[in-house]
């Protein structure tokens, strides 16, 4: 929950910029600049006021039309020694001291950065009071302009900037660059820096936070290129023809899990999710490795814990276990729910013999471990275990690709995670699962738009694991741009224990992947252009040139003699504009559909 304090957004536009002059009034798609700002301001519902400071006559003029108050910037703060920090202080001064409000937080913005991803303004705003940091600014990764691949030049003559080894850019170190798109600081942090005026980083504070971004989901307009790359990023979201998401794809490299590949524009990765619904018995559990293979699912997905490892004795049970079991300890519950290393291994084996995937959720180090032993493809860490730092660790130092749940979790929780397997290498090999914590799950409860939303933060491919009991819901989420599906199921929901009232019946999971299959196909693979299935319909019902009168042999084709009808068998509609002017080969009677070699 979001505590209420007063933000207060401060859009910075200097008029004397040295590379673009009034940079921030220049056109894009027939609007100036700063005026996407004003709308980034306008969409957010967390700023509590925005005013802009400036020193621009037609920024002001803009503004006030937009209803963006105006705090005149003074000529000392509007030369170039003059520092952010300063005319951010000036306009907090000023805006206080005119509406007697006190700010809290301070949003900083400027107003040559036109693009900027939806919802980040609050999205900072919220991290920082999460944190309780100093400041939270947007970055994005550094790739091509890396340090490791950056040299100095003594004349002709090349030095590495900094030695290294790597000549691979998936090998660099992850570092990071402020793009620019927001910087939230608290008012505090802000008015300190005056202690250390030759610190001109001092007003992030100490505790400085970050929110990663892709590097298209800014663009800082510095030079004309920059013009360039923003009109052509604007234009497309403006035309529809290419939503967020096509923007994304191109960033986004597919994580390869077997024989797999996960990412958008591939085949959908279907987990049948078996999870403790075998209570505890290896012939069951072998026999829902069948019904997943019988069902045409990819792969089929144990849980693997030690239940005196996992909980402590005196852990309770959610309602909706007791509810399954009929039981309210965690510990006694999970000890039926038990498999041995022994049995799981039989359970690999069963699944090699029957062409399926296993899998299985570790609930903790020795695990992982046991996982590694018998040559799984894949980690999967649940929802729970997202702040479990060390299981996380554990996870990456195998090298194997990480599917992790989000179920009741924040997105600063979210965001500590992903940064977190990020230092250690791992988001290449990184799958999010968007995840509703709640069994089962209502549709209406689902939030299948949370899956894009994942994808667009955090620049991974990313899935839904499915706990409602809709049989239909798997094919919609793959509209909504899931790439993994997950979804329980058991031999018999009405069996005793934790998960199997919201899990599948047999011929209800095959339902469910034919239905997800069925979707991809109705999808396509979103290519233009005509297809075989239209060549018919195309050549009755398209129109050709067609004679308007009679044409004598000989005769010079004009506009009258002309027109177009169907069928689409002759000369195309398109070229009616090349024919005139050219000549009649033969005698060609009226309403005569022209082909080429009646001309010449």
């Amino acid at each position: 929950m979001v505590v209420a304090m007063n933000a207060l957004g401060v859009i910075l536009a200097r008029a004397g910029s040295k590379g673009l002059p009034e940079k921030c009034m220049r056109s894009l798609l027939g609007r100036p600049m700063i005026e996407y700002t004003f709308d980034h301001v306008a969409a957010s519902r967390l700023l509590t006021a925005a005013v802009l400071t400036t020193d621009s006559e037609p920024a002001t003029a803009i503004a006030r039309r937009a209803g963006i108050e105006v705090i005149d910037r003074p000529a000392d703060l509007a030369s170039d020694a003059a520092t952010v920090d300063a005319a951010a202080r000036h306009a907090v001064e000023r805006w206080e001291g005119q509406h007697g409000i006190r700010t809290d937080i301070v949003v900083l913005l400027y107003g040559n950065i036109p693009v900027r991803a939806d919802g980040l303004i609050d999205q900072a705003i919220e991290h920082l009071i999460h944190t309780r940091a100093d400041s939270v600014r947007s970055v994005a990764p550094l790739t091509k302009h890396h340090p490791d691949w950056l040299h100095r030049l003594d004349g002709d003559r090349m030095s590495q900037l900094r030695p290294n080894s790597v000549y691979r850019r998936q090998d660099l170190e992850p570092l990071y660059y402020h793009d620019g798109a927001v910087a939230v600081v608290t008012r505090e942090a802000l008015f300190a820096a005056l202690e250390q005026p030759d610190d001109h980083q001092a007003f992030l504070g100490r505790d400085r936070r970050a929110l990663v971004q892709h590097p298209q989901d800014a663009v800082d307009i510095d030079e004309p290129i920059d013009l360039d790359l923003a009109e052509a990023i604007l234009r497309r979201r403006a035309s529809g023809t290419a939503s967020r998401r096509d923007e994304v794809q191109g960033f986004l490299k597919p994580v390869t899990i077997g024989r797999h590949q996960i990412g958008p524009g591939q085949r959908t990765f279907i987990v049948a999710e078996a999870g403790v619904n075998h209570n505890g018995c290896l012939d069951t559990a072998l026999r829902m490795v069948d019904v997943a293979s019988d069902a045409g699912a990819d792969a089929v997905k144990f849980q693997m814990f030690r239940a005196a490892d996992l909980v402590t004795a005196s852990a309770a049970t959610a309602r909706y276990q007791q509810e399954g079991c009929g039981e309210d300890s965690q510990a006694v519950m999970l000890a039926g729910l038990e498999l041995s290393p022994d049995a799981f291994r039989r359970i690999k084996q069963h699944c090699d013999r029957c062409s399926i995937m296993f899998l299985a959720t570790p609930f903790g180090q020795a695990q992982v471990g046991q996982l590694v032993e018998l040559d799984v493809r894949a980690i999967k860490i649940a929802s729970t275990d997202l702040t479990n730092a060390l299981l996380l660790e554990t996870a990456a130092a195998t090298g194997l690709p990480i599917i992790l749940s989000t179920g009741a979790s924040t997105e600063p929780e979210i965001q500590t995670a992903v940064e977190s397997l990020r230092r250690m290498g791992a988001t290449e090999r990184l799958i999010l699962m968007h995840c509703v914590s709640s069994y089962p799950t209502p549709i209406e409860a689902a939030n299948l738009n949370a899956i894009s939303s994942l994808e667009q933060t955090f620049g991974v491919p990313c899935g839904f694991s499915d706990h409602t009991t809709s049989t239909q819901i798997g094919g919609w989420a793959v509209t909504a741009g899931a790439c993994v599906l997950e979804k329980h199921f058991t031999l018999d929901p009405s069996a005793p224990g934790p998960d199997h009232a919201m899990s599948l019946a047999p011929s209800q999971l095959k339902e469910y992947v034919a239905g997800v299959r069925r979707m991809e196909r109705i999808l396509g693979d979103g290519r233009l252009g005509m297809t075989d299935r239209e060549a018919e319909v195309r050549a009755v019902a398209s129109k050709s040139v067609v004679a308007a009168v009679d044409i004598p042999a000989g005769a010079r084709l004009t506009a009258e003699m002309l027109t177009v009808k169907r069928p689409g068998t002759g000369i195309p509609a398109g070229d009616l504009g090349s024919l005139k002017g050219r000549r009649a080969a033969v005698d060609i009677v009226c309403d005569t559909t022209l082909s080429w070699d009646m001309i010449r």
